[in-house]
């Protein structure tokens, strides 16, 4: 597995990484605080891209690396995202069972025998 250390991310890519979709209704609101606090911190524009989003290309903001403290911080003082540090736990992956699942007899009595040596009938 390659790593992209000095890779830019989107908006779209840190919302991934916070555990919502990337099409979140309240991304591009975000995004425009985070671009607001990026010309705040650096005094210029952020990176720019061109992505693939509701069946067009548009461009959008990209931040590297060392500037992903401006998402972070973004994330903290918008709204609608403020006091959310963490996102939903995943759910549990189902538990797989490997061989075959014998559910008894279904009358309840009936002897069936265990699967061990056979010792006494009850």
């Amino acid at each position: 597995m390659t790593a992209h250390v000095n890779r830019r991310i989107t908006v779209a890519e840190f919302l991934v990484r916070r555990g919502l979709p990337a099409d979140w209704p309240y991304g591009s609101p975000l995004g425009r605080v985070a671009a607001r606090l990026y010309r705040q911190a650096y005094g210029r524009e952020p990176g720019r891209a061109w992505r693939f989003i509701n069946g067009r290309f548009r461009q959008v903001m990209t931040y590297a690396p060392g500037e992903q403290h401006v998402l972070a911080r973004a994330w903290e003082l918008y709204g609608c995202t403020a006091g959310r540090y963490a996102p939903r736990p995943a759910r549990p992956a189902p538990v797989r069972r490997t061989g075959p699942v014998w559910h008894g007899s279904g009358d309840a009595m009936r002897w069936t025998p265990n699967p061990g040596p056979l010792r006494s009938h009850p």
